[in-house]
């Protein structure tokens, strides 16, 4: 058996004893299928970690043919600065869920020290604010009589902040955030003692690598847990296997949940373009035609005497 799948087969355990080897809960949190190619809406210190502008925007229809089913549309843009040692982000997110809609804007800044000869490790804090839209007015209810519902709610600045390591080397990278400290509780009424619901703060935790299969195929399995305390854990895990640096093909199974199918095209040095189809799990599946999602990534190389390399990570 060769050195490389040696590494292949060591990696894979690791990543079984992280998933099972925890009694940790968590709460399902509205996610992305390619997160993997789209870090910086969960860690900010993932801000900068590439070498040049990078701009992404990706679009998530889920369970298409369900009435109010989730619709979200993410714009990313990272960069370094100040000789690579810095990064700055930017994200804006909008999301759509039944009658309530919010719109997010935040901004990202980290520091990327070198720990060893290939790894760095990055430090980042993520601060801006939620607007929410909530129309309660229109849903149909039970009780017309329910004061929490006589109303609709709008939060036009709601602040927030979180934080994140992103610790990288050119074959792996792991990762832990918390996007949002602040645990927010909505009210809706005047004398402001019922309450709507709250938002819980979220614990991410991502790794992945990179295993060279032969000169021309490569394969990068990852894994996304998303945590919160007295909740189910939710549990990504994807694989993609890298053809000549170009295509990209894999998929994905979120447990307990859906199977997806991803594909990934590097149109130019500079563009890159992301496809991928989810099939739920749940008895939803009954009731939609599946998720869709696009993402297209904008690489700006300033420096024209520098070569770009393929991005892994």
């Amino acid at each position: 058996m060769s050195k490389k799948n040696i590494g292949l087969i060591k990696y894979i355990g690791f990543l079984i004893i992280l998933l099972f080897g925890t009694q940790l809960k968590a709460q399902q949190d509205p996610g992305y299928t390619q997160y993997m190619h789209n870090p910086l809406t969960i860690n900010p210190a993932y801000a900068g970690s590439a070498d040049m502008l990078s701009a992404i925007f990706l679009a998530r229809k889920q369970w298409v043919g369900f009435a109010g089913a989730p619709e979200t549309r993410v714009l990313t843009l990272s960069a370094p600065i100040t000789n690579n040692n810095f990064g700055a982000g930017f994200s804006y997110v909008n999301d759509k869920l039944g009658p309530l809609k919010q719109n997010s804007f935040y901004m990202d800044i980290s520091h990327h020290i070198k720990i060893n000869q290939k790894g760095i490790l990055a430090l980042g804090l993520k601060g801006g604010f939620d607007m929410i839209q909530l129309n309660l007015m229109n849903l149909k209810l039970n009780n017309n009589n329910d004061d929490s519902f006589s109303r609709n709610y709008n939060e036009n600045f709601s602040l927030n902040f979180g934080c994140g390591l992103y610790y990288y080397t050119p074959k792996f990278f792991l990762g832990i955030s918390i996007p949002r400290m602040l645990r927010k509780k909505y009210r809706n009424d005047g004398n402001k003692t019922k309450s709507l619901g709250y938002s819980e703060r979220h614990y991410f935790i991502t790794t992945g690598a990179l295993f060279d299969l032969n000169d021309n195929i490569k394969f990068k399995p990852t894994i996304l847990s998303k945590i919160v305390l007295n909740a189910p854990i939710s549990i990504d895990l994807s694989g993609n296997f890298i053809f000549n640096d170009i295509l990209w093909l894999g998929a994905a199974y979120r447990i307990d949940d859906s199977m997806s199918f991803m594909v990934n095209y590097q149109l130019t040095n500079q563009i890159r373009v992301g496809y991928s189809f989810d099939l739920t799990k749940s008895e939803l599946r009954r009731y939609n035609n599946g998720t869709h999602e696009i993402m297209i990534a904008f690489d700006f190389q300033f420096n024209k005497k520098k070569v770009m390399t393929p991005r892994y990570f």
